[in-house]
């Protein structure tokens, strides 16, 4: 099926809907009837209404000075964003969509968009869940300024879904603490967990942001039931000694699964140990939505 569009001589963005949209392969062609003296073209795509702009494989900033411009992609489309910049001049511009059918894999599984010269099938090293931006971290760092002491530190994790926890680690370069992690039924919160903002593993723009689920709380109090065991205990020790004081770290050896619910971390200062404790607390984890 052949789409053709009159655009705007306009250097803001220009949306075009594509009726019934395009499932798999589409050449896009952009013709003047006569050549501007400037400016450039980016195209964009909704794969859904509701979706965020996608990028479209070696579809930004093309010259429109020289003749047609064509920008092949696949992947599905309903919206169209056309956007000039810096356009002077030209006459009579014209968009067309063109659907076509394809034998080869969809660009997103190919290198060099799936069209360029040194095109392959694309093979990343790495979990599926951190390139759907699935993944997200605490990076916290408990310095001099806020040191873990006599009171120890809670953060608490309401988690939704499943998940799996790629990475938890403790490193302490003064001092000894600490890591337990327990389920909410292992004991009794109290005081106030204020937000705290987790941070994504992922910000490349290659696919739609993905709204975190979890929601973590900083500042309150967790004890124990007697007698449980933490989910995940960690403790980490640094030399006694100023000429030997050196950065200790501990992590957790594997990957693990764990379903929904509410979970507390708690670094404390390890008994024995006298005065402030500084060094930095890691956790990344994947969520698993239905």
């Amino acid at each position: 099926m052949i789409r053709t569009r009159i655009l705007e001589r306009i250097n803001t963005p220009q949306e075009i809907v594509i009726p019934g949209g395009i499932s798999g392969s589409a050449i896009l062609r952009l013709d003047f009837q006569e050549l501007p003296s400037s400016g450039t073209v980016t195209f964009e795509r909704r794969v859904s209404y509701s979706g965020g702009w996608l990028p479209i494989q070696n579809g930004a900033d093309l010259s429109v000075t020289s003749g047609p411009v064509e920008v092949k992609f696949d992947g599905g489309v309903n919206l169209l964003r056309v956007t000039f910049t810096g356009l002077t001049g030209g006459l009579f511009p014209v968009l067309t969509v063109v659907e076509t059918e394809t034998a080869v894999p969809p660009s997103w599984l190919m290198t060099d968009g799936g069209f360029g010269n040194s095109a392959r099938l694309r093979v990343d090293n790495g979990q599926t869940g951190f390139f759907d931006r699935r993944m997200w971290s605490i990076a916290y760092e408990f310095a001099s300024a806020n040191p873990v002491a006599a009171t120890p530190l809670a953060f608490r994790l309401i988690i939704p879904c499943n998940f799996i926890v790629h990475a938890h680690s403790l490193t302490v370069d003064q001092g000894g603490v600490t890591l337990r992690t327990y389920r909410e039924a292992q004991g009794t919160p109290g005081g106030t967990f204020n937000p705290y903002t987790l941070q994504t593993e992922n910000g490349m723009d290659e696919q739609e942001a993905y709204q975190f689920k979890a929601l973590a709380g900083i500042g309150g109090t967790f004890t124990p039931t007697p007698g449980e065991q933490p989910i995940t205990p960690l403790r980490v020790r640094a030399s006694g000694s100023t000429a030997q004081q050196s950065s200790v770290g501990g992590s957790v050896v594997s990957e693990k699964g764990r379903p929904a619910g509410t979970y507390y971390a708690v670094l404390s200062r390890m008994t024995g140990v006298n005065g402030d404790c500084t060094g930095v607390y890691n956790l990344v984890v994947e969520e698993r939505p239905a």
